[in-house]
């Protein structure tokens, strides 16, 4: 009997993604069973009904995607699904809340390439600084960068969110980042002269950085803005732009060029979830290893 190939869509939100949904399909199971508002306590049994129901041969035909927009949820779920398994019961297993991971992926591997080509060197040896960074793509995007050696600091407007937001990061990903406060543009261009990266990760349509404070700059330096609202989070940065020397020594990454390399990595990632013999288990690593090599592959 040829079985369905069914991924169940996990979210401590209210509402799943309809976007997780949408790749999902494309990437071709057969079903996407959403399932929002979830607990970490109800992961077990959630896990277990899937793998059980299927018995030992058809387990493989099930997975299960983690997302939701609080992080540390996200975890706790993946991690409470993997303490359900066991052999001969195994189902795939994949992380990316609201699309933070593979974006941050996405972000992470495209300015380690674009830094090495523009000679100012391995990003583990770059100061970087994400701004705006307490959301999901911000604080994966500076654990990243950490794990990979980079000094990274996290800025919010308050000082409080910072640090609590530096701490997820530290529980989370073992990662050590600097949190500052950067109540105004002011303070934020203070820290942007500093840094060889900046990485712009605030809400949608909320402009950061002024095309003056950009011109002010002092390069080589890159520039990222994950918005692709209107106004821009730097100002001057288009959305398409990808390494484009926006004032002189100021490279610039756009959404949209972001946005391509994250779609590669979600939806590739995906397949491997619906095809791999073995049931994989995809997180923070897995997305950031696949940004890497489809940049490599090109």
């Amino acid at each position: 009997m040829e079985r369905k190939r069914l991924l169940y869509l996990v979210s401590s939100d209210p509402q799943v993604s309809p976007f997780d949904i949408n790749m999902a399909y494309d990437a071709g199971f057969d079903a996407v069973i959403p399932y929002a508002g979830v607990v970490v306590p109800a992961v077990r049994g959630l896990v277990q009904d899937i793998m059980f129901s299927r018995g030992p041969k058809g387990a493989r035909s099930s997975s299960i995607f983690f997302s939701g927009s609080d992080l540390t949820a996200a975890e706790e779920m993946l991690a409470a699904a993997r303490a359900a398994l066991f052999d001969p019961f195994r189902v795939g297993l994949m992380i990316d809340p609201r699309g933070g991971y593979t974006t941050a992926a996405a972000i992470l591997a495209k300015v380690a390439a674009l830094a090495r080509a523009k000679d100012l060197g391995d990003l583990g040896r770059l100061r970087v600084l994400v701004a705006a960074g307490t959301g999901g793509v911000g604080k994966t995007a500076a654990a990243m960068a950490a794990r990979d050696g980079a000094r990274v600091i996290l800025t919010s407007r308050r000082a409080e969110s910072a640090a609590a937001a530096a701490r997820e990061v530290a529980a989370l990903f073992q990662a050590e980042v600097t949190p500052r406060a950067a109540a105004t543009e002011t303070e934020l261009a203070s820290l942007a002269h500093e840094a060889d990266v900046v990485i712009a990760t605030g809400p949608a349509g909320v402009q950061l950085l002024s095309r003056r404070t950009v011109q002010e700059l002092r390069g080589p330096k890159v520039i990222v803005d994950v918005n692709a609202v209107p106004p821009a989070g730097i100002e001057g940065l288009k959305p398409q732009d990808d390494g484009t020397e926006v004032v002189p020594g100021i490279f610039g990454l756009g959404a949209l060029s972001i946005g391509g390399l994250k779609f590669q990595v979600e939806s590739t990632l995906l397949k491997d979830l619906l095809t791999a013999e073995t049931a994989p288990v995809l997180d923070s690593r897995a997305a950031r290893q696949r940004a890497d090599g489809i940049l490599a592959a090109r």
